[in-house]
């Protein structure tokens, strides 16, 4: 796989130097003695036969000698997949190896956060370190090709598959997705790393409503190409949705041309099954037939160069993998991977996802000299809330709280309901609301815990603006995926906190913030509405501690635009702020004209003070048109840098013609995809 410049410095995985030229060999002689139908065997993806099914197991088996199968998909356990791999390598022909492919989790032994709550980490570093968890678990129990990440953006806080949106930020998701592949695709002194698949065709998408669905699309797989290149791809509905508008030739987005994608393009395999009288299945990793294949090698309709292609890139993987120098031993999955150690990361990880959208006046971190801590609301007691249906549960608030040593009571606030929410109050909610102002009128600080709702609904509503009747010194959690910002009697609460699908330790990284022992340090991957007005914008977010953004400077180099800026903290703790860059083109108006161009995360001493420095090019000047062209205008361009959108400082800088022509020459030199062979400049 090709990497750029930036990243050649940070292999994923460390190949000796000869590793290419021996990868190469190897291939090319094993595709030397294989049948066409051994060939067509390795795009075959079959189900994981489940317990207890032995005729399923047997079918499996005979087809697996026959060399017509090239990997497994599924779950299953690790005993079952270890013997099914030594099968393949001992009693085939060939004894080529399987792949052990499965959609990834959100861990094993722990659930880390759900996408838009690691979204709201801002950190590729903390996004990294939980993807290294994912992969070496499924590595434990045998897997080794997992089909994700899988990345939607959405443009609709309210719809269902919220939690598993990375936000509205190309460039976020773009960042964090890289970032995934790099996590699950490193590869340690234990070798735990796995091949991963960039993925576009969550559901998320689906529902965009949005001119900019596909040139988004195009920028952010452009951009994770350029970063952390993954081992497979799968852009099946950024192809249909070319195709929709009838501006590909072929009907398929495949990555080919020079200096490009050469790991496994599922979408090759895609054409290769329509070429074969197969249509496309749901997912791009549908189960093709090897008779089909063969057949249609054997009448022209598939190309043996077309089918030699798909498969060397399959075998390729496999070296890489190792599995072709594993012996037997090798073969059967580690057994010594850490729980302890899968916590620790899912903790630090649902640390950084809390995001603290108000705190005026400064109820957080909690003085606990100053009374006792009221708990309001059925969410505090919730273990399957922060895992979002994921298997196992969470630590709950009380949780972490009594995990802490925290003194604190708790009453209900509203009856217990069923899955159905009804409208209106009952009449047992005003005496659970009553209970609720009786305890809040003994204690110090009361905090509210808002489960999975899109918006506050009437009971709710009661119960804040009574509890706020009684004592204003009320903290908000939501800990459902969509953040919230209610009023309590015609005023915005003083304290709010969103911490939505955090996972196992959820309980424990909440308890930690809300007392100080963890300042937070999230901030919005996506802008608030309530009621249909705008609220806190994209990347908003408080810490424990000020900072302040000294005057930014913007000037014109030879190829790129640079800005600099002074960040301060002005607080009396150490902090952690993220620095924003938005990018305004030519002849764009509109609040969602402004798009993530660049941020940095900088963690600073009380009082400390850093000099920024941010390059922006032609990858974060340039657009994609709906032709899958890519384009730098000339103009002037408005360049925001702030600590969110809505708190940026905004500078104007002209681009001639003869600098966006040269921004574009130094794309051209730079190793980048060509996308389906047109896309040769990529941003």
């Amino acid at each position: 796989m090709f990497t750029s410049k930036d990243h050649a410095t940070a292999q994923m995985v460390r190949h000796p130097p000869d590793h290419a030229a021996e990868r190469e060999r190897f291939v090319e002689d094993l595709l030397a003695i294989m049948s066409v139908a051994e060939k067509a065997g390795q795009l075959v993806l079959l189900p994981i036969p489940e317990a207890g099914g032995d005729s399923e197991d047997a079918a499996l088996r005979a087809e697996m000698l026959q060399g017509r199968v090239g990997g497994l998909l599924g779950s299953g356990a690790a005993d079952q997949l270890a013997a099914l791999q030594r099968l393949a390598v001992e009693e085939t022909r060939l004894g080529i190896p399987l792949l052990m492919a499965n959609v990834p989790g959100r861990g094993t032994s722990v659930t880390m956060p759900a996408p838009l709550a690691l979204a709201a980490t801002w950190s590729p570093q903390i996004v990294e370190s939980a993807a290294q968890i994912v992969a070496g678990e499924a590595r434990a129990h045998g897997m080794n090709w997992l089909m994700g990440p899988q990345v939607a953006l959405t443009s609709d806080t309210e719809t269902e598959e919220l939690a598993e949106s990375w936000g509205t930020s190309v460039h976020l998701a773009r960042a964090l997705a890289a970032a995934t592949v790099r996590g699950l695709q490193f590869e340690g002194q234990d070798g735990d790393g796995v091949l991963a698949c960039l993925r576009t065709d969550a559901p998320g998408w689906i529902e965009r409503r949005d001119p900019d669905i596909l040139t988004d699309k195009l920028r952010l797989v452009a951009g994770v190409l350029r970063e952390s290149p993954p081992a497979s791809i799968a852009l099946g509905l950024l192809a249909q949705g070319m195709r929709d508008r009838g501006e590909t030739a072929d009907g398929d987005l495949s990555i080919g041309g020079p200096a490009s994608f050469d790991g496994i393009d599922l979408a090759e395999w895609v054409a290769i099954g329509r070429a074969a009288g197969q249509e496309a299945g749901e997912t791009p990793y549908q189960m093709l037939a090897v008779d089909s294949i063969v057949k249609a090698v054997g009448d022209g309709r598939v190309g043996m160069r077309q089918l030699d292609d798909a498969v060397r890139k399959v075998l390729g993987a496999k070296y890489d993998l190792g599995l072709f120098r594993a012996d037997l031993r090798d073969i059967a999955p580690a057994t010594d991977w850490s729980a302890d150690h899968a916590r620790t990361v899912a903790l630090d990880t649902a640390r950084h996802a809390i995001v603290l959208l108000r705190n005026d006046p400064a109820l957080l971190p909690l003085d606990i000299a100053s009374g006792e801590i009221l708990v309001v609301g059925h969410a505090a007691t919730d273990r399957a809330l922060p895992t979002g249906g994921a298997e196992g549960d969470a630590a709950n608030l009380l949780d972490g709280f009594d995990a802490l040593g925290l003194a604190h009571s708790f009453v209900p606030g509203l009856a217990v309901r069923a899955d159905a929410r009804p409208a209106g109050l009952l009449d047992a909610d005003h005496m659970a609301i009553g209970m609720a102002c009786n305890a809040a009128r003994r204690v110090g600080t009361v905090i509210v815990t808002l489960g999975d709702c899109e918006r506050v609904g009437e009971a709710e509503q009661t119960l804040l603006d009574s509890l706020h009747a009684v004592n204003p010194n009320i903290v908000l959690i939501s800990l459902g995926s969509q953040p919230l910002d209610p009023d309590a009697r015609g005023t915005k609460l003083p304290c709010v906190l969103h911490a939505g699908q955090l996972g196992t330790m959820s309980g424990h990284a909440l308890a930690e913030v809300l007392t100080g022992e963890f300042a937070p340090r999230g901030r919005l991957p996506l802008p608030l509405t309530e009621k249909g007005q705008a609220g806190f914008t994209l990347g908003h977010g408080l810490g424990y501690s000020d900072f302040g953004l000294g005057e930014t400077a913007v000037e014109l180099s030879h190829d790129r635009i640079i800005v600099s800026a002074t960040l301060y903290n002005v607080g009396k703790r150490e902090g952690t702020e993220t620095v924003q860059l938005y990018v305004r083109s030519p002849g764009q108006n509109g609040a969602q004209a402004r798009r993530l161009a660049d941020f940095q995360r900088v963690s600073l001493l009380a009082g400390e003070t850093r000099s920024l420095l941010f390059e922006v090019g032609g990858n974060q000047l340039g657009h994609f048109r709906s032709d899958g062209s890519f384009v730098i205008e000339a103009g002037t361009y408005e360049i925001a840098v702030g600590l969110s959108d809505d708190r940026a400082h905004v500078s104007k800088i002209t681009v001639s013609t003869t600098l966006a022509r040269t921004m574009e020459r130094a794309l051209s030199s730079e190793p980048l995809p060509a996308l389906f062979g047109r896309l040769r400049n990529a941003g």
